[in-house]
């Protein structure tokens, strides 16, 4: 078998990846900023304004999903074989333009016709040119022994992103919401406020990365391959058998993976149902999140230190003790504030800051020359984890009750290290 691991002595991060990895964490914090507001209130504005049936946000979310899924390998190959003076991966950024113009348009759509064009049609196909180019940038730009650290900062930003869009989320329920029924709705102008920082945000995050990044010359690049070749080889039984340590590793995260889905849908239902002030949400904000920026660092230089397998399982035994101990916060009300400061940083462990150590697995094992098209094979993890962890969740919390979703999520995370195990060490640390 082909040894993949690099062996190296841990230094201190050069300058200019530490430069890089802000340059990135900025374009991932506007991709999380715009992923964010087309997840959610792309759906309510469908709810809230059009006033159409739920099966409506179904069907868009999941013709949204097929065309990621589609696309994603598409402008994996496209950019994986891209040769231009202005780089390989930085002309796919200025689809932020498309996609963020489309995201404002869609705050004026009058039928489901017109958000079908634009969220599934032009942002399916500009945004996953968007999110392809950035996930190659690391793996790209950055050697193997610094990558965890690189994520680590990476992850930073792209979570100060999310804190970003959730709090100015609050702010558009304070000012553009009106009664509807028995519940609160967020009107047209609302719906507008929030794409314009979402649109705006992938425009100019993307255009930072594209004036500040700085590529390989097409000479140090790899040699091209026509598209037709290398879609037929994701079929290849025999670039199957080469690859094996990156299908193993595929499978290895779509069994943690679920465990983020079998919560993620009833995290704020739970967090709602017990009865928690707007200073008992701000104070949890608060403290959890320097933890979890320090977390986040702290693994990636764990990752980079001593390997990638040695950092995983660790960091999943530690976040799942936060799953054990949430339903308790329901059982002893008096204490929930407490219960929750312990609970939560550990949860979002779990569910945000393992990406730091698996993102750099993952990178260190694609292919150097098709890296865009196997990040867009990698991306089918989300999809399946997805349908597994959501049915799983729903049938528990339908039969057992919303709490004990998160006794049972563990299962996936801590599962999946059996499978972690059989995937080959990456990077080996010298004393």
């Amino acid at each position: 078998m082909e040894k993949l691991e690099t062996r190296v002595t841990l230094e201190k991060l050069p300058k200019k990846v530490k430069r890089t990895a802000i340059i990135v964490g900025i374009i991932f914090a506007g991709a999380t900023i715009f992923g964010y507001y087309e997840a959610s209130f792309f759906n309510t504005y469908l709810d809230h304004v059009l006033n159409l049936e739920y099966y409506y946000i179904s069907i868009m979310v999941s013709l949204s999903a097929i065309m990621g899924l589609i696309w994603m390998i598409i402008w994996g190959i496209k950019s994986d074989n891209t040769r231009t003076r202005l780089g390989r991966r930085r002309p796919y950024l200025l689809s932020g333009f498309i996609a963020g113009i489309a995201m404002v348009t869609f705050a004026f759509a009058e039928d489901f016709l017109m958000c079908l064009i634009l969220d599934v049609i032009i942002i399916g196909i500009a945004s996953n040119a968007f999110y392809t180019a950035q996930r190659a940038l690391i793996p790209d730009l950055v050697e193997t022994e610094h990558r965890g650290r690189a994520n680590g900062i990476v992850n930073v930003f792209s979570n100060i992103g999310l804190l970003t869009a959730i709090s100015l989320t609050l702010i558009a329920n304070e000012i553009f919401t009106v009664k509807r029924g028995t519940g609160n709705i967020i009107t047209r102008e609302g719906h507008l406020f929030l794409f314009l920082i979402g649109g705006g945000a992938i425009i100019l995050c993307g255009m930072v990365g594209f004036l500040l990044l700085k590529e390989l010359p097409p000479s140090q690049l790899p040699p091209k391959n026509k598209f037709r070749y290398e879609l037929k080889e994701i079929f290849n039984l025999e670039e199957f058998k080469k690859q094996n340590q990156f299908f193993r590793i595929v499978l290895a995260q779509t069994i943690y993976k679920a465990h983020i889905y079998v919560v993620l849908p009833f995290l704020f239902v739970y967090l709602f149902s017990l009865a928690m002030t707007t200073l008992e949400f701000l104070i949890i904000i608060v403290v959890s999140t320097p933890i979890m920026i320090v977390a986040m660092i702290s693994l990636g230089k764990i990752a980079d230190k001593f390997g990638r397998k040695h950092s995983v399982a660790p960091a999943i035994i530690i976040a799942s003790i936060g799953f054990f101990i949430m339903p308790t916060a329901l059982f002893y009300p008096q204490y929930k504030v407490l219960i929750l400061l312990i609970a939560m940083p550990l949860v979002l462990i779990g569910l945000l800051g393992m990406e730091v150590p698996l993102g750099a697995w993952s990178q260190d094992l694609l292919p150097e020359d098709r890296r865009g098209k196997f990040l867009g094979i990698l991306n089918v993890v989300n999809t399946i984890s997805q349908i597994i962890g959501v049915t799983v969740g729903g049938i528990i919390a339908t039969i057992y009750g919303l709490v004990w979703v998160f006794a049972f999520a563990p299962i996936f995370s801590i599962g999946s290290i059996l499978f972690f195990r059989r995937v080959q060490e990456t990077l080996v640390y010298n004393d």
